[in-house]
């Protein structure tokens, strides 16, 4: 776990990004994030603009930060999934977390940069989070990543 640790607090304080794809008026406020017991202790949100507009979704960034020693609590990835599962629901969407500089429009659940992102959430269905790099290497998580872009490109399609 410490290589994951690394990668999300490598800039200093450990800043989990959670982004959400969904309909326009899908931001969470800060308290949302307060599952489970947890919560951050500072909430950022960004909505993210491509011009010109290539869906007909809004996409949001989080930015949760967390004291670094708070990413080894045993229940840590269990509150990421309850993360993505609250913001994936609020977005009528796809809620992922990923690292600092993965973000592109173009890339989103691609294979490239299958191995930035460490946990997903499609509405309705279970969140995944993955808390080791060596399974984002592997083609098991790519074909994951592959499943999330199909369900992004059929319920978000183009304009």
């Amino acid at each position: 776990m410490s290589s994951l640790k690394d990668a999300i607090a490598w800039s200093g304080p450990a800043v989990v990004i959670l982004f959400t794809i969904g309909r326009p008026d899908s931001r969470l406020e800060a308290g949302e994030f307060e599952l489970s017991g947890m919560r951050p202790d500072q909430v950022r949100f960004y909505e993210m603009v491509c011009e010109p507009k290539e869906r007909e979704a809004t996409v949001w960034e989080y930015d949760l930060t967390f004291e670094e020693g708070r990413l080894d609590d045993p229940h840590f990835p269990g509150y990421l999934r309850e993360c993505l599962r609250n913001a994936s629901a609020h977005a009528e969407g796809i809620a992922w977390l990923t690292f600092e500089g993965a973000f592109h429009f173009d890339h989103l659940f691609t294979d490239d940069i299958a191995d930035q992102n460490y946990g997903y959430c499609v509405t309705g269905d279970e969140p995944v989070v993955v808390w080791d790099l060596e399974i984002m290497k592997s083609d098991r998580w790519k074909r994951e990543i592959r499943e999330v872009r199909s369900v992004l490109d059929r319920d978000f399609p183009m304009s």
